[in-house]
């Protein structure tokens, strides 16, 4: 007499394993994606998908999303609050010999407070212009790929397809 085969579901294995993720470690994630890796098959490709979005997720709850009006006032007043004692205690040494000090050292608090407003300007304008520059991808249909486009194509599906993802 044969036993019966007992047939494999796969969406709850895959279920359970993707429960099992986000209980790892960063250092077991890294492993668990090295396991994957060299599997073959659909249920292989499932299993990295499921891996690289955990990736994914952690990336970006790593990174904590602020405008960029938040930051330069943050810095500046960061900038203000560091600089005001500095700023304080110099004046009070240079009172001492005001009548030896040059008029323009006088303004130096202001010149410092408007040199950390220029930098965060800057830095705020050459991220503007860098995000202008360099927009986010664009879907492009195969048909208006160039050779070379075409070319790395190829090369990209057959290394999907020696892996045993489906293409």
């Amino acid at each position: 007499m044969t036993t019966p085969t007992r047939s494999l579901d796969l969406a709850a294995a895959l279920a359970q394993y993707r429960a099992g993720l986000p209980g790892l470690t960063d250092a077991g994630l890294e492993r668990r994606a090295a396991e994957v890796a060299a599997l073959p098959g659909w249920y292989a490709s499932e299993l990295r998908r499921m891996v690289d979005a955990e990736r994914e997720s952690r990336r970006t709850a790593n990174q904590p999303v602020t405008p960029a009006r938040s930051r330069a006032l943050r810095v500046a007043a960061g900038a203000a609050v560091v600089g005001a004692p500095a700023a304080a205690l110099t004046g009070r040494a240079l009172a001492e010999y005001a009548d030896q000090v040059p008029q323009v050292l006088l303004y130096s608090p202001a010149v410092a407070v408007g040199l950390v407003a220029a930098v965060t300007g800057a830095s705020w304008a050459a991220r503007w212009v860098d995000d202008r520059r360099h927009p986010l991808a664009v879907d492009v249909d195969e048909a208006d790929l160039d050779p070379l486009g075409k070319e790395l194509l190829a090369r990209v599906r057959a290394a999907r397809r020696a892996r045993g993802e489906v293409c």
